[in-house]
């Protein structure tokens, strides 16, 4: 598992896991609440896929937005990233 670091979250966990498959994104995770594949080269309405959420959460607008933003301003260097630091399966 790779850490993304050319932007983090407070009580996020965002990463790539070192094996994994196209199209390329990252994962982002709150313990406990929620995990979304984040498709980073995706339009917003397409960039949220989720992989597990309690029954009671799932991931807030705030965070969403803040993660469409957050996406918005490094898509280049996530790229770099994932180019970088994931071994295509």
């Amino acid at each position: 598992m790779a850490k993304i670091t050319c932007f983090s979250i407070p009580g996020m966990q965002l990463w790539f896991f070192s094996n994994d498959h196209e199209p390329p994104h990252f994962h982002a995770k709150r313990s406990g609440e929620w995990e979304y594949k984040v498709n980073f080269l995706e339009s917003s309405s397409k960039m949220f896929e989720l992989v597990w959420s309690t029954k009671k959460s799932q991931m807030s607008k705030t965070d969403r937005e803040l993660l469409q933003e957050m996406v918005g301003k490094n898509q280049i260097e996530i790229l770099r990233e994932w180019e970088q630091k994931v071994i295509v399966s």
